[in-house]
């Protein structure tokens, strides 16, 4: 069992196991946490999204290399690529991406980003629904995205 807070910590059913900065964790404080397909973990983390392969803590960047603040979610889709959502421009400031990291291109050094949206107000929430469409949340409701097309739920 994986938990995130003051940093990450694993559970094996007999004792912790404790992950700091020190240990690569781009940040200790933690927002959400998935496993993947192939058994790499992925953190949503105040100083951008990483993934644990068991043993070393990778750090995914932006499509400009800069690393995203403030990450608040994070999923794989059915396609075996990840999604995240935090703040850009500037770092931990009012506009935020929605952004995906390509599955072919995931555990290369440079893997494939694209951000599909940017645009305030915060994006929170993010899963994908049967159908393959991404659903997020924001500050100004919730939104879906078909992979062409948003659409946008007020109220």
């Amino acid at each position: 069992m994986w938990f995130g807070g003051n940093g990450l910590s694993r559970y094996d059913g007999k004792s912790f196991q404790n992950f700091t900065t020190k240990d690569g964790l781009p940040n200790n404080g933690i927002k959400a946490i998935m496993e993947d397909k192939t058994g790499k973990l992925w953190i949503a983390t105040w100083d951008g999204p990483c993934f644990y392969d068991g043993k070393t803590f990778t750090v995914l960047k932006d499509k400009d290399g800069k690393v995203f603040k403030n990450v608040w979610s994070i999923i794989e889709d059915e396609k075996g690529n990840i999604w995240t959502t935090g703040s850009i421009n500037p770092p931990g400031g009012s506009v935020w991406a929605l952004s995906r990291y390509d599955a072919k291109s995931l555990y290369n050094k440079k893997p494939a980003v694209t951000e599909i949206l940017s645009r305030p107000p915060a994006f929170l929430g993010l899963l994908e629904a049967n159908d393959g469409s991404i659903w997020f949340g924001s500050g100004g409701g919730v939104h879906r995205y078909d992979g062409k097309t948003f659409t946008d739920f007020k109220k």
